[in-house]
């Protein structure tokens, strides 16, 4: 049975460019993306963005977010249940959240879907817990930490046992970042996620200042050399891969 791929933006960054890897001294509005992957034997999300509580402009962690010259627009339409309710997907349903790092806009909407079983790295769960990696990483528990069943995984991991939903580990960006390979009618996507923001960082190689510059290459570099000729690569918060026409139509196939 053929698999259904849907990317959905779940809010905005507004930050300097060179917040996001970026030439320039402007600023920049990127997306805030996670996926859906409708599989034979469950659904499965890549990531849950942002969480509810930042729809209300007093939340304390965005006012923390704006002391360090950043912002979110985010709002009701754009929470993980809507996009889910949206796809005809109740939210309770779904089977499992692929985190490919526990970053506030890649965990915060865990609370949306409660029943799920977290996929994550064993490096990457251990170091939210671990008060100097969670410190230096900015890895707050309170988004992650919600009573979910965690299966920690340590490297490749074959998430539905088929071939077609495959987690990456790409370190750097966080202790045990992953990205995500997924085979489907609509094509070989793989899902960077934070490995790599953008195109232009692709080239560039501007990594944010608390990462680990060596890893991050070192992981990009890996990911980069997967690609097929009909593979698409797609970043974790790239502006030019959304608006209008988004990477991945949302569409079953």
């Amino acid at each position: 049975m053929a698999i259904g791929l849907f990317g959905c933006v779940c809010g905005q960054f507004h930050s300097p460019a060179s917040g996001m890897g970026m030439a320039g001294e402007g600023r920049v509005k990127a997306p805030v993306p996670f996926y859906v992957i409708e599989h034979p034997d469950g659904v499965a999300l890549f990531d849950c963005g942002l969480p509810t509580a930042m729809a209300d402009p007093e939340d304390s962690y965005l006012r923390q977010l704006r002391s360090q010259d950043l912002d979110v627009t985010f709002g009701p339409q754009d929470t993980v249940t809507s996009h889910l309710e949206r796809l005809d997907i109740d939210p309770a349903r779904v089977r499992y959240v692929v985190l490919s790092h526990l970053h506030f806009d890649h965990a915060g909407g865990l609370h949306q879907v409660p029943n799920a079983t977290l996929v994550v790295q064993r490096r990457e769960w251990e170091a939210g817990f671990d008060r100097d990696l969670s410190r230096r990483y900015f890895l707050p528990t309170r988004f992650f930490d919600l009573g979910h069943p965690v299966k920690l995984v340590d490297g490749e991991h074959d998430l539905f046992g088929d071939g077609r939903v495959v987690c990456i580990p790409s370190f750097g960006h966080t202790p045990g970042h992953q990205s995500v390979r997924i085979r489907s009618a609509l094509g070989d996507h793989i899902l960077v996620a934070d490995a790599c923001y953008n195109a232009e960082v692709a080239q560039a190689r501007r990594f944010p200042d608390y990462s680990d510059p060596a890893a991050m290459n070192a992981s990009l570099d890996r990911l980069l050399a997967l690609r097929e000729a009909q593979t698409v690569m797609v970043f974790g918060h790239d502006p030019g891969q959304w608006g209008e026409a988004p990477i991945l139509p949302a569409a079953r196939a």
